[in-house]
């Protein structure tokens, strides 16, 4: 019995594994292509595009919401200002992401864009070590010293120091390291973000429409 459980919890741990990888392996093709979505909109400013984004996130995950029925830790979160102020920072941390990466794609700096998310483990991998005082194991430190010369060799490359990749990364990474603190899942910490940030998104679709 006890080699058929075992056996059974090892099975179950590599099919969360796989799911987990082919989960991963889909978002991130989902958000290369972003910059080619994004490029559709040329001309129209950036911080319209990101008011955009806001308000029909913001519909969008109302509406999967409604079809999961998962309003409870929505309204437990609303109902509480210091876990409702933590939403506050990351909704301010993701909407200045979100709108960077829109200005890099509309400048053509997309591969400083990319940069930033591709340094965005470092910056996670940091936050982690000294804030959360994580440990790394022998062959993370490898892997991270590996990566660290590749970025080196981009930095080399472009010549400066890519402000648009350094903010992308921060401004991501200290948003993972917030999230992780609140107690909200993905979609419903997502969906209060958005709702916070809606004010905003009309404000700025307001002074674009009438300048």
């Amino acid at each position: 019995m006890a080699r058929t459980s075992g056996s059974t919890v090892s099975e179950s741990t590599v099919s969360e594994s796989t799911r987990g990888v082919a989960l991963g392996l889909v978002a991130y093709s989902m958000w290369g292509l972003f910059p080619l979505f994004f490029a559709l909109f040329d001309g129209v400013p950036a911080l319209e595009i990101l008011a955009h984004r806001v308000l029909w996130s913001c519909l969008f995950l109302a509406l999967v919401i409604c079809v999961l029925r998962r309003w409870a830790p929505i309204r437990d979160a609303l109902a509480h200002p210091r876990r409702l102020g933590r939403v506050l920072c990351c909704a301010i941390l993701i909407a200045l992401n979100w709108g960077l990466y829109i200005y890099a794609v509309e400048t053509q700096h997309v591969l400083q864009a990319s940069l930033g998310y591709f340094m965005t483990p470092l910056v996670n991998v940091a936050l982690g070590m000294l804030v959360l005082k994580e440990r790394i194991t022998p062959m993370q430190g490898t892997a991270i010293v590996l990566a660290l010369l590749a970025i080196g060799v981009q930095l080399v490359q472009l010549g400066s120091l890519p402000w648009i990749s350094c903010t992308l990364a921060v401004s991501f990474g200290t948003y993972g390291l917030l999230r992780k603190q609140v107690q909200l899942d993905g979609l419903s910490g997502l969906l209060v973000e958005t709702l916070l940030l809606l004010s905003l998104g009309f404000l700025l679709l307001g002074w674009v429409v009438c300048p």
